[in-house]
């Protein structure tokens, strides 16, 4: 009869026994557990994903939708946020995490709602670009008006020292000396007056040319020798007009025979004369044939 070897299954009954499997125990003689670990990290990694999406629509609803029209962003954040939540996810992260962001756009939403309206008054209030243009424009022109008046002043002030100067200027030359019109104005224009100033300050003046010319005429006798017609043409140099220079002149009580021995003896202070050559100098000067005579023979010729 053969033996079976120990450990070895052999038949009973026409089969042979069998042993339960024998499995190398642990240290502490526990059975090392399944391995589930590849399960767990999957489902972990899937829920991580979910809420990252979470946080991301949340962040666009608050910053990037803006205030004209967050509540789309966050009915979408909210509507998304159930139907991935059971991918395996713990139950505590997306329900804490879908409420932190969709009530900010609530918020946002009834605070830009009331603006609305104070923006619509505001656009009211606010005055049109003609409106606006005009009201400009006003200052503007008074401020040219005052300033182009106030310019104004500053001139009429200094045209009228000027013209005060040129006046008084007019007065002290008449005091001193006769002039006719033209020439107190030419006289006024030398000193350094504008031809209007001299102008109107000689015009502004009361003064009788006719006895201005009297006394220019009477200042050439007193220095020179002159003819009635030499002393009437003298003053009408002096743009006197011709009827104020021989009513000056007529109005002098002149003895001509005494002027002409003056004038005689004036040209042999400085010449040799004959006696017929003085005579027809004296002519020649306006005297009368017998005015000449008269002065030749006065200086001894």
């Amino acid at each position: 009869m053969s033996q079976i070897p120990p450990n070895q299954p052999g038949p009973h009954n026409g089969q042979y026994d069998s042993y339960p499997q024998q499995y190398p125990q642990s240290g502490n003689g526990q059975v090392p557990p399944r391995k589930t670990g590849k399960k767990k990290w999957a489902i972990g990694c899937l829920g991580l994903f979910v809420l990252v999406i979470l946080l991301f629509a949340g962040c666009a609803a608050l910053f990037g939708g803006g205030a004209d029209d967050p509540a789309p962003v966050s009915s979408e954040t909210s509507s998304a946020s159930p139907s991935e939540s059971p991918v395996g996810t713990p139950s505590t992260a997306p329900e804490t995490a879908p409420e932190s962001t969709t009530e900010p756009p609530a918020a946002a939403v009834t605070e830009d709602a009331p603006s609305e309206e104070p923006a619509e008054l505001a656009e009211a209030t606010q005055p049109t670009s003609e409106e606006s243009a005009v009201a400009s424009e006003q200052p503007l022109e008074e401020t040219e008006g005052d300033s182009a008046e106030t310019e104004q002043n500053e001139g009429s002030d200094s045209t009228s020292l000027s013209q005060q100067n040129a006046v008084d200027k007019a007065e002290s030359y008449l005091r001193f000396s006769a002039f006719s019109r033209s020439g107190l104005i030419e006289q006024l224009e030398y000193e350094g007056f504008s031809p209007e100033e001299a102008t109107l300050a000689v015009d502004s003046l009361d003064v009788d040319y006719g006895e201005q010319a009297k006394k220019k005429a009477e200042d050439y006798i007193d220095y020179s020798a002159f003819s009635r017609s030499g002393l009437i043409e003298q003053l009408e140099f002096e743009d006197f007009s011709p009827e104020d220079s021989a009513a000056a002149v007529d109005s002098l009580n002149i003895d001509y025979n005494e002027q002409a021995a003056k004038k005689a003896q004036e040209y042999l202070d400085y010449s040799s004369f004959s006696r017929a050559g003085l005579i027809d100098q004296l002519v020649f000067e306006g005297f009368t044939q017998e005015q000449a005579t008269y002065g030749a023979g006065q200086t001894g010729l």
